[in-house]
């Protein structure tokens, strides 16, 4: 990265047409590089919805993308249906007992089927990382991070590929909920680790916004009152935020706000155990910001551009009529 004498980064928003086109979350993607994907809605499920989003690199190929997020349940008691059924909203599945066991059954299938046939050749625990999820997610709940290279050949090439994934388990009893989710980072072989500062940028970047997260956890709730008919036939997200915009509003923003915060925490220790990059604050919203290292400038605009630069004399607000800032290093 010291080579390069200035990278920008471009905020984009993601729209969902489903609530009334409310951009719905954002994130920092590298100049030059595309956007792919965008909300998924799983009416049927107690999780109501998904961010499925892939950033690439045209030249190099080298991609981040998320993986989906979903709920499972296991009763200690059979129950008469087959493992992978929607039971009550959640997948039967039984916890897995490593984070190789959840790729290999959940993701495996889908969208990480190009790992089939791959060689695990780092797997990784990241402690840290989990305590903090662990604390952010409460109710007797454990969480387990872990960090998983893989080393196969795509499309006639040879590539190395992080898996990252969470499962957060409930507290065993007649029923056990657990949680999984994760994203992936993907380079050519012997590329990875250079540009895991650049690939890392979009997902920890990424921020749901408010009236967003209000609807959905207004569907959530409709769901949990036995509405789930209901929410299915009508799909009508957007009138229901027209409707109950300022109430959700003003009753989701502490708990936004939280989660927010939570997600700051968690960026912070990631950034702290993967390496390579730096933490800035970003003066217009107070939220940080997660770059790559080794770039001596970082500025940012209102409408979150951001420019890093080791020109002494670059100053984009030069000819400029945009309120360009410097960002200050962000520390706990």
């Amino acid at each position: 990265m010291d080579s390069q004498q200035q990278m920008k980064f471009n905020r984009v928003g993601i729209h969902d047409p489903a609530v009334d086109n409310v951009e719905g979350a954002s994130l920092l993607v590298p100049e030059g590089w595309t956007l792919g994907g965008g909300f998924h809605w799983m009416p049927l499920f107690s999780l109501q919805a998904n961010l499925l989003v892939q950033v690439t690199d045209p030249g190099t190929g080298a991609s981040v993308f998320t993986l989906p997020l979903q709920q499972f349940v296991w009763p200690m008691q059979p129950v008469p249906m087959p493992v992978g059924s929607n039971w009550l909203g959640s997948v039967l599945l039984p916890p897995p007992r490593d984070a190789f066991e959840f790729v290999r059954t959940f993701y495996l299938p889908g969208p990480l089927q190009h790992l089939g046939g791959a060689r695990i050749v780092q797997v990784e625990d990241l402690p840290k990382l989990a305590a903090e999820v662990s604390r952010t997610v409460g109710g007797q709940r454990t969480a387990r991070v872990t960090r998983l290279r893989h080393a196969y050949e795509w499309g006639g090439r040879a590539w190395e590929e992080d898996v990252h994934i969470t499962v957060v388990y409930s507290q065993p009893s007649a029923v056990t909920m657990w949680w999984g989710y994760g994203h992936a980072m993907r380079a050519p072989a012997g590329e990875l680790d250079r540009m895991l500062p650049v690939l890392s940028v979009p997902v920890q970047s990424l921020r749901y916004g408010l009236d967003w997260e209000a609807t959905r956890d207004y569907v959530r709730d409709l769901f949990r009152q036995n509405a789930r008919d209901e929410v299915f036939r009508t799909m009508q997200f957007g009138q229901l935020l027209r409707q109950h915009r300022e109430e959700l509003r003003r009753t989701h923003q502490q708990v936004w706000e939280e989660r927010q915060a939570a997600q700051d925490r968690q960026n912070f220790i990631f950034r702290e155990t993967l390496g390579g990059i730096e933490t800035y604050k970003n003066p217009f919203d107070s939220h940080t910001v997660e770059l790559p290292a080794g770039y001596r400038h970082q500025w940012v605009s209102p409408q979150g551009q951001v420019i890093l630069s080791n020109d002494p004399m670059y100053d984009p607000r030069h000819g400029s009529t945009v309120d360009w800032r410097s960002m200050d290093r962000y520390m706990p």
